[in-house]
């Protein structure tokens, strides 16, 4: 639960007039209530924040899904979050855009939760150098290029090599990001209160790898075996980093990456139902 907020980014996504106005009749019925707030547009990667979010007490993000999960990147889980869907699906920005008094009203009145969830720390190694590296709160896919030729991946889990497999791609994603990419490709549902993460094959070759939900505090690697195809690293969907044969991804769950806010009577299973995830 929430308690003495004083202090609120919000964050709108970058170019939408609609979510600028939304800020500024946010701002006026926050003032009016005794509350400080800064907003500022958002430029996923851009660096754009002019100030530590530390330094308040709630992260408010005007957009859809995609915003939502770009400033969580930044944000790291120094903040709790709380988006109000500007976008289509609304998983992660689950308030509509015409009940954001009312759930600002509950806020402020204690009467929601902060629920912690896990994220992902990756790195890709060269020649065992970092060439690369950050978060990611939904997923991370490898995947191949342009040509519909399959690649090759060798996986270890927890220093304990699987074996190598023939495949499009692979995905590893947090519960989170269970319902995204990773469902897509026939990957498990994993309920975000689970510290779990989940690596889903994408069309493997005889189909000889099975999906797999592994203990949120086991270290994972992927290794790049294949010479001849162009094979890229996608994170979350809005960065992608090429890489080279020997590479390996190192992947790391962080526990409480993320710290979104959500009304008390909000469920994931109602979520997933409205969301038409499940019927």
């Amino acid at each position: 639960m929430l308690k003495d907020i004083r202090k609120i980014f919000i964050v709108t996504k970058a170019g939408e007039p609609r979510a600028a106005a939304l800020a500024s009749e946010v701002a006026t019925w926050l003032a009016s209530r005794g509350i400080d707030s800064l907003t500022v547009p958002h430029h996923c990667g851009m660096g754009n924040f002019p100030c530590s979010m530390t330094t308040c007490d709630l992260v408010l993000v005007l957009g859809g899904d995609g915003t939502m999960i770009g400033v969580a990147r930044e944000v790291g889980g120094q903040s709790p979050m709380l988006g109000v869907n500007l976008g289509r699906v609304g998983f992660l920005t689950e308030v509509p855009a015409d009940d954001w008094q009312q759930c600002l009203s509950d806020l402020l009145d204690g009467r929601m939760v902060v629920r912690r969830r896990l994220t992902l720390a990756y790195a890709v190694l060269r020649d065992g150098v970092r060439v690369h590296e950050g978060r990611v709160v939904n997923d991370i896919v490898v995947n191949r290029g342009s040509l519909a030729r399959l690649i090759r991946l060798r996986v270890a889990i927890a220093g304990e090599w699987l074996g190598s497999i023939r495949a499009d791609g692979m995905v590893v994603s947090t519960p989170t990001g269970s319902t995204a990419y990773s469902i897509s490709s026939g990957g498990p549902i994993v309920h975000p209160d689970i510290a779990a993460v989940a690596v889903t094959p994408i069309c493997p070759f005889m189909n000889d790898f099975r999906p797999m939900v592994l203990p949120g505090d086991c270290h994972l690697e992927i290794e790049v075996e294949e010479p001849a195809s162009e094979v890229f690293l996608t994170l979350d969907g809005q960065e992608c980093v090429p890489l080279a044969l020997g590479d390996v991804i190192a992947i790391d769950a962080v526990d409480g990456g993320l710290l979104l806010v959500e009304p008390e009577e909000s469920t994931y299973l109602s979520r997933l139902r409205t969301k038409g995830v499940i019927e």
